[in-house]
């Protein structure tokens, strides 16, 4: 082994050094920064709601709107990290985040407009996950990874948590359109030093980049990997059981419970704070207790939501704040906390040379899901009622679960 493989194989996972750390803080915070930015828009669904009329269902197309535009983009925006690297697409992405906030904020005549900047938004948001998360697989050494990714991932609950605590009031005193301005000036922020203190891992080694496949080439060979279908599948599920949930959580409990919206605003923060826990605490006690097994704990985590769920519709309108502040927080602490374990599975398990072009895919098909399953629970309820909504809800996430667990075995077995 010549001095320069020598070098380069000291340099893998970037482990030698602390700057790793460095990694993750700014990869944390540019996913906290963006989540307040773009997961801050189910917050203001209330605030909306009353400035423009909406019915449940209308209302949610909030959420459809900046889901729909990150299926259009989440893949293309992979294949961009693939290729060029995570720190300039992330960084230059989060400012057109910003820039698509304070456009919404200053031009919106009418919702259907608002709607439009809100697609706009998401189309820049669909950089934020598969690059943070490619980022930590080259940095960190696989001991370390269920760690770092939860870390990591703790920043979107906690920008959707700082944001339903703050935005809803904010939104009330002041309008939604400053608060949709001050979420654009947030994301600028965060690219800016993602810019600044992110470094790509090639570029600590001194390596040349490797190309990936083509971009039509790439999502094919992703596309056949079917190993990863039921991981994808149970991701795509859960995905849309946490974007449903965070979409009519607050006015569920403002309907059932006959809370304020400031107050069910609070209520969710706290199961969003309860979601950074579990970000970082099912990945850790997963890969420590349960190495081999991550998929498993995904599904024993889905389980827990279905029961969460059953529990919250057996809940009569009397009941005690202390009683369902208990179950925001179960369904936070798995129902939020589930992504890790989904997420590093399927990274390890992508090709190496596409493996944020897997993410992407998969996150696509995430995005359409979240995309229609939003709008139509509230449909459901507009017709019929908030339990049959939910009991919908739980149904899928219980086929998730079969799904999961059928290819459970095979997947451990070759990704041990």
């Amino acid at each position: 082994m010549n001095h320069n493989s020598q070098h380069a194989a000291g340099r893998s996972f970037a482990s030698s050094g602390a700057y790793r750390w460095i990694v993750l803080a700014v990869a944390a915070f540019a996913q906290t920064t963006a989540s307040i930015t773009a997961q801050g828009i189910y917050t203001l669904i209330p605030p909306l709601q009353k400035a423009f009329h909406l019915t449940e269902a209308t209302a949610a197309l909030a959420v459809s709107a900046l889901n729909g535009g990150q299926v259009v983009t989440m893949l293309m925006l992979g294949w961009l990290i693939d290729r060029f690297g995570e720190r300039y697409v992330v960084a230059f992405t989060m400012v057109l985040m910003g820039l698509a906030a304070f456009a919404g904020s200053a031009l919106s005549t009418s919702f259907a407009v608002l709607l439009m900047f809100f697609a706009l938004i998401g189309t820049s948001y669909a950089s934020v996950q598969p690059g943070g998360t490619r980022a930590i697989l080259r940095w960190f050494p696989p001991h370390e990874r269920g760690m770092a990714t939860g870390i990591r991932q703790a920043g979107l609950p906690l920008g959707t948590a700082l944001a339903a605590m703050a935005l809803p009031l904010f939104a009330t005193v002041h309008g939604w359109s400053m608060a949709l301005t001050i979420q654009g000036a947030i994301s600028i922020v965060g690219g800016i030093l993602f810019a600044v203190l992110h470094r790509d891992e090639r570029e600590m080694q001194g390596a040349p980049a490797a190309a990936p496949p083509k971009f039509a080439t790439a999502v094919k060979l992703v596309a056949a990997h079917s190993a990863v279908w039921p991981v994808m599948a149970a991701g795509a599920v859960m995905a849309t059981f946490q974007y449903t949930f965070a979409t009519h959580a607050i006015p569920f409990v403002t309907a059932r419970f006959h809370y304020s919206t400031i107050a069910a605003g609070l209520l969710f923060s706290v199961s969003q704070w309860l979601g950074i826990v579990g970000r970082i605490g099912l990945a850790w006690v997963s890969d420590k207790f349960w190495p081999t097994k991550r998929i498993r704990s995904l599904g024993f985590s889905m389980a827990v939501c279905i029961a969460a769920t059953v529990a919250l519709l057996a809940m009569p309108a009397g009941t005690t704040n202390a009683t369902l502040t208990a179950v925001f927080c179960v369904l936070g602490l798995f129902g939020v906390g589930w992504y890790p374990l989904y997420l590093l599975q399927l990274a390890e398990m992508a090709p190496k040379s596409v493996m944020a072009s897997t993410i992407s895919f998969s996150m696509t098909i995430n995005m359409v899901a979240i995309s229609i399953m939003p709008p139509i629970f509230g449909v459901i309820v507009d017709r019929f009622d908030y339990v049959a909504a939910w009991t919908v809800l739980a149904l899928i996430v219980a086929a998730g679960i079969a799904v999961l667990w059928k290819g459970a075995a095979v997947a451990e077995r070759a990704y041990p």
